[in-house]
């Protein structure tokens, strides 16, 4: 609903991180008050590295002429990334999909792919592009992640790996993966682009599995603005993903075999480096605001928190809920449309299901009726703002307007209508 001309103009938040000034008026915006928020609040907003630190490092870069095919800060980049992810290997690459693309090239020629149905399309494209069959699995419906005791049902002598994926940064049953991996000799890889700086059972979350993929898009907790990265421990596993990423190319006049172009350019490269000094900062703050939002939301009747992992060292890259129609008295998409009218821009994270989608709706593994637990979760999954340039004070702005929002569950069921 649009904001009545009479009606006073409030300062607002802009980029730096400066506070934000509210509206004061309790009554929700689908129900005729002025916005909470006098500008969008975004699910996420990106690190971003100090201007003359990034002027300074493109100057070195430019001073070079090298832009791309593995230059002096792709191959720091890597060596840091080494370090802060505890990993022995790291190739880094141009996005998280290629990355999942090349991962899966590496180790997987044909057959089947067990994965989730809730993620984002990218983890079950990668599948496809590479001429490989998905087949979807159900969740656990508290940590969201692949069940692995269900995948063990639907594995078969056409299977040959298994993706599962850390779904918001939480771990999967790591242990359990890796036994059904080594007993029945598939494959294991994770797709982690949710998972940056996560522990599992005291290890860093890259150790797991065959390969890990990170996805480094602008709107993850760490970023290069479009990038990503594959990590491992089997040297001759890299060999094979540094052919895949350069087309194959061995040199000056040698193609080994089939590949694509993957490779992660010196700007982007940069812009990671930089980044990469803020991380630890970012994540601490996120903690806070999560800490927040799981403190005071908990108390609301319809409103669950993600299950998390034991025994693991979190990132807190996204706040998610589920909402319960009956014990809220509004569903999901209710209280995301008053959410929408106060400028506050929630996410319906992973709704719809991969499984729906057009080119994997007919397998036999998307039939609703085989996946319960997703179905149930996506239909209620809603993904609140979180980062660090958000105040406590904005948290807090926003959990007080869904407790409003609540108390008065009946109007705004009737406004969400129309």
């Amino acid at each position: 609903m649009s904001r009545g001309r009479d009606q006073p103009q409030a300062p607002s938040l802009r980029s730096s991180g400066a506070r934000r000034y509210v509206r004061k008026d309790p009554t929700p915006a689908i129900l005729g008050g002025p916005p909470l928020f006098a500008d969008p609040l975004f699910l996420t907003r990106p690190i971003l590295p100090d201007e003359a630190d990034f002027d300074a490092l493109m100057r070195r870069v430019f001073a070079s002429s090298w832009l791309t095919n593995n230059g002096e800060v792709l191959l720091e980049l890597e060596k840091r990334l080494r370090l802060r992810l505890g990993v022995e290997e790291c190739a880094a690459v141009c996005n998280g999909t290629i990355a999942l693309q090349i991962a899966l090239r590496s180790l997987v020629e044909e057959g089947e792919v067990v994965t989730t149905p809730f993620t984002f399309p990218a983890t079950v494209h990668a599948i496809l592009w590479n001429g490989l069959q998905p087949v979807f699995c159900d969740i656990d419906p508290d940590t969201y992640n692949l069940d692995a005791r269900g995948v063990e049902a639907v594995v078969s002598e056409r299977t040959r790996a298994l993706l599962p994926v850390h779904v918001f940064g939480n771990p999967c049953d790591v242990e359990a993966f890796g036994k059904l991996a080594a007993q029945t000799g598939l494959r294991l890889v994770y797709d982690a682009a949710h998972a940056f700086g996560v522990f599992a059972r005291g290890r860093p979350i890259g150790t797991w599995g065959d390969l890990s993929v990170f996805s480094f898009h602008a709107t993850k907790l760490f970023h290069c603005a479009e990038g990503g990265a594959i990590v491992g421990a089997d040297p001759e596993a890299f060999r094979r993903i540094g052919l895949l990423r350069n087309f194959g190319i061995v040199g000056e006049e040698e193609v080994e075999g089939l590949g694509t172009n993957g490779k992660m350019s010196e700007l982007h490269a940069s812009l990671a480096l930089l980044v990469l000094d803020r991380v630890s900062d970012e994540i601490k703050a996120r903690q806070r605001r999560y800490d927040l939002y799981a403190e005071r939301l908990s108390r609301l009747g319809g409103v669950k928190f993600q299950a998390r992992a034991p025994d693991a060292v979190h990132n807190s890259a996204y706040c998610a809920i589920q909402i319960d129609p009956q014990q809220f008295g509004l569903n999901r998409d209710q209280l995301h449309a008053a959410l929408r009218a106060e400028n506050i821009f929630a996410r319906k994270y992973f709704w719809p299901l991969c499984s729906t989608n057009e080119p994997y709706r007919r397998l036999p593994s998307a039939r609703p009726e085989l996946l319960p637990n997703a179905s149930r979760v996506a239909a209620r999954i809603l993904c609140l703002p979180l980062h660090g340039r958000m105040s406590e004070e904005q948290v807090n702005c926003i959990v007080d307007r869904i407790e409003t929002i609540h108390a008065v569950a009946p109007a705004v069921a009737r406004a969400a209508v129309h």
